[in-house]
């Protein structure tokens, strides 16, 4: 699933003595945020403080090297990319050199915390991709700004609250006001997927939240994020996450009960 979003791995590391990094030419850009203590991180040849809310941004094939400040812990949450890092912000990673940036210290570990929790009590794909794009959308927005174009958010702000209606690429460019092309072109920068294939991730994963918290049956569901029957909502639903509605909505609610039955 990381892999989808050009990620080779992600973590929250607890740093003391003995912590150590040196990487020569990795074939991977990463993103390190300090959250609390204090690390060392080379810069330009010298070694220089982290402190809370200092990002260290390195680049693929650049060498760079961290440790935890002697005395003291080092607590900071990271994410590898594959190679120069998704496309719609590969701009980040494209340096020679590492490099540092002030942004929130919670910038990573608050979206990875939710993943972490989805995947280890729920495992719903749909959950945990908006863990990860979260994740992703925060990175973007701290390293390169928010790059989404203004008529592209309107317009999804606009599907999201009508998923019934029986959206296609020729509305949804008129609404934008731009070409079909350029939607297309847009929606893959900004999400990495097609007009269409958004709007199917917006109405399955609204669907998942009507299964979890609402009574509603699932012809009712599929009435109101826009499938024409329950059918069609299980084929589509099935694909994304293997099962069908109704067993989800069992597997979801039993995993909910069990845990809230074990709570202290």
């Amino acid at each position: 699933m990381l892999e989808k979003h050009g990620i080779v791995s992600a973590g929250h590391t607890l740093a003391r003595k003995g912590n150590f990094f040196v990487r020569i030419k990795p074939l991977f850009s990463q993103i390190l945020v300090c959250v609390s203590g204090e690390g060392i991180i080379l810069l330009d040849g010298r070694w220089h403080p982290c402190r809370p809310g200092t990002a260290y941004i390195t680049p693929a094939h650049a060498k760079h090297a961290y440790f935890a400040a002697p005395g003291k812990s080092w607590e900071f949450s990271w994410i590898i990319y594959q190679d120069t890092g998704p496309e719609n912000f590969a701009e980040a990673f494209s340096k020679e050199q590492p490099y540092q940036k002030q942004v929130e210290p919670e910038l990573l570990s608050f979206p990875l915390q939710g993943l972490y929790e989805e995947a280890v009590h729920w495992q719903d794909e749909i959950v945990m991709n908006s863990w990860i794009h979260l994740a992703n959308t925060y990175v973007r927005r701290a390293l390169v700004g928010d790059q989404i174009d203004p008529r592209l958010r309107r317009l999804w702000m606009l599907v999201e609250n009508e998923l019934a209606q029986p959206w296609n690429c020729s509305a949804m460019s008129r609404i934008a006001n731009i070409s079909e092309e350029h939607l297309r072109r847009l929606c893959w920068q900004a999400y990495s997927k097609s007009p269409m294939q958004r709007l199917k991730w917006l109405r399955i994963r609204y669907a998942s939240e009507l299964l979890l918290y609402s009574n509603y049956s699932i012809e009712k569901i599929a009435e109101e994020v826009g499938y024409n029957d329950a059918a069609s909502l299980t084929r589509a639903f099935k694909k994304s996450h293997g099962v069908s509605p109704a067993k989800y909505r069992r597997n979801i609610r039993t995993q909910s009960f069990e845990k809230a039955a074990l709570a202290p």
